[in-house]
């Protein structure tokens, strides 16, 4: 359990930590193509690939922005700024925005609800929502990467530690590549042929920055099982 909780812990930190950097979406400045500028358009956006992937009538979404301060911490909850889930007082799929960040962060978070309404997609996110199963996935990336290298002769066993941490990671990561995917779509949907190279670079930075959490909690794990190899 301790393993668990702590793994949980280290996933959670480091993504909001390298979210902030990466993804820009914390800025109290409006950005040269501000969210708030093409709302209407990204939804439109939105209905069309969901339709294009086979959801009849596209799920109504109920949209919270919010402006961070401009002190804000870099360990705060960035959540209020960028992320998706479920209205529990309405029941419809909810988003929130910084509305004076980068649109594409907005099309990222759209692209989410789209996969939440695709058989596949939605199997993806309750296995990711799954609070159990997220903290012993946590655990898992932490301690096995770990085992395994302490149980495989010798020290040239880095490969083995983060392709399992990565298998533990993965209802996040692919969860993320989809989102990413729809993202492009809808901008093209909505007009805006596709990111241009900073947008992809931001969506970019945001999915390495889950790509690491595996990585160095299998390069720590790797170490310390080389220690008792």
């Amino acid at each position: 359990m301790i393993a668990e909780t702590a793994g949980a812990g280290l996933l959670n930190a480091l993504v909001r930590r390298f979210n902030k950097a990466g993804v820009s979406n914390t800025r109290h400045n409006p950005d040269r193509r501000a969210a708030k500028r093409s709302m209407g358009r990204m939804y439109d956006g939105y209905e069309s690939v969901a339709k294009q992937q086979g959801v009849s009538k596209p799920a109504a979404i109920d949209l919270q922005q919010n402006v961070p301060p401009s002190d804000l911490g870099m360990m705060e909850d960035l959540k209020p700024y960028a992320s998706n889930g479920v209205n529990t007082d309405t029941g419809n799929y909810a988003i929130r925005i910084n509305p004076e960040a980068d649109e594409v962060n907005l099309a990222h978070e759209l692209g989410h609800i789209v996969s939440r309404q695709t058989p596949i997609g939605n199997t993806v996110r309750t296995l990711r929502d799954n609070p159990k199963l997220s903290a012993a996935l946590g655990g898992a990336m932490l301690t096995v990467p770990g085992l395994a290298a302490a149980m495989e002769a010798g020290d040239d066993d880095m490969d083995t530690s983060i392709a399992l941490a990565l298998a533990a990671s993965a209802p996040t990561l692919v969860d993320e590549a989809a989102a990413t995917i729809n993202a492009n779509s809808i901008m093209n949907k909505a007009g805006k042929r596709g990111m241009d190279g900073r947008q992809g670079r931001r969506l970019a930075g945001g999915y390495l920055s889950y790509l690491a959490t595996p990585i160095l909690a299998a390069t720590a794990g790797n170490f310390v099982g080389n220690q008792l190899d």
